[in-house]
């Protein structure tokens, strides 16, 4: 028996959450009325509490009690159960495939941040301080990008202006530090890479778009956004030198004697600007003038906030 009218019958159950009629299970799955038997045997034996009343008010049914866990499947059961909904949902015109997809989006344990894990190595999608919503939303375009349907966002440009656009989502990216999605945006009509971060609002609409024809291993060696890096030094202490190292790597870093100097290429404008008076009077920025004046005007705005100036 194939698993996915095991899987269609489960989630019929799970979402009706009352009474059904054996042959209203056959018709939904696509088999005979025999298959649906052993398939609720099959549930059963699952640890699935189906319950059968007789009569003519009779049926299977699953008791509102009974909730899916986070625990109930791995990541790989979970992408299994995904690709056996999208193979079938072409057989229903209800949206009852699409309300169980979004069920299973919203199982996302914590854990499930780390978007690899293994012994030899492990990225994770979430931060120290928000951990949830990095992760959350690399989930939602994951599945997006999975299924091949559009987005709606707003976006916050590195000039903090606010835009809707609508986005088709290829895969996500992590570069620099940061967290990306790369695809084809219907505003500029190209491929962009877009922050993560920076992102507000996502919905991911039904439209469902057919990839064209792109190289996003092309697009990050190239230069693009190339206009927001800045390359600069900085002179500071030993004091800080575990944070320098952990910021920009060891590698970026030169003892002078009386101090230590470091050099690197990151995006300007206020995540810069923040990451350096993160550090207070333990750095002082050397190289380029325009970084110096920015951190300056920002230096003079939190004095005036405070009323000192």
């Amino acid at each position: 028996m194939n698993a996915d009218y095991i899987l269609i019958i489960y989630f019929h159950l799970l979402s009706k959450r009352k009474k059904v009629k054996r042959g209203e299970l056959a018709l939904r799955a696509g088999v005979n009325v025999r298959t649906v038997s052993r398939a609720i045997d099959a549930l059963t034996l699952a640890g699935v509490p189906v319950y059968s009343e007789t009569g003519p008010d009779g049926g299977y049914y699953i008791p509102d009690d009974y909730v899916i866990t986070r625990t109930a499947f791995s990541a790989e059961e979970k992408a299994r159960i995904v690709n056996c909904i999208q193979a079938a949902k072409g057989n229903f015109t209800d949206n009852i495939c699409d309300n169980v997809l979004n069920k299973l989006g919203s199982l996302a344990a914590p854990e499930d941040n780390y978007l690899i894990k293994s012994d030899t190595l492990v990225i994770d999608a979430s931060g120290w301080n928000a951990p949830q919503h990095a992760g959350a939303k690399i989930t939602v375009i994951q599945q997006a990008a999975a299924n091949t349907l559009t987005v709606r966002m707003k976006y916050i440009d590195r000039h903090e202006s606010l835009s809707e656009r609508y986005f088709d989502p290829y895969c996500v990216v992590h570069k620099g530090g940061m967290w990306y999605v790369y695809g084809y945006c219907h505003r500029r009509k190209d491929f962009r890479l877009f922050k993560i971060a920076r992102i507000e609002d996502l919905v991911v609409t039904e439209h469902a778009f057919i990839k064209r024809p792109s190289d996003v291993y092309e697009k990050l060696r190239g230069d693009f956004d190339r206009e927001d890096l800045v390359k600069f030094t900085i002179e500071f202490s030993n004091l800080i030198l575990p944070e320098i190292e952990e910021w920009l790597g060891a590698d970026a870093i030169e003892d002078i004697g009386r101090c230590y100097v470091a050099t690197a290429e990151m995006y300007g404008g206020g995540e810069l600007i923040g990451k350096l008076l993160s550090f207070g009077s333990s750095v002082k920025v050397i190289s380029p003038p325009p970084l110096k004046e920015e951190l300056e005007i920002e230096c003079k705005r939190m004095l005036t906030n405070y009323g000192i100036i």
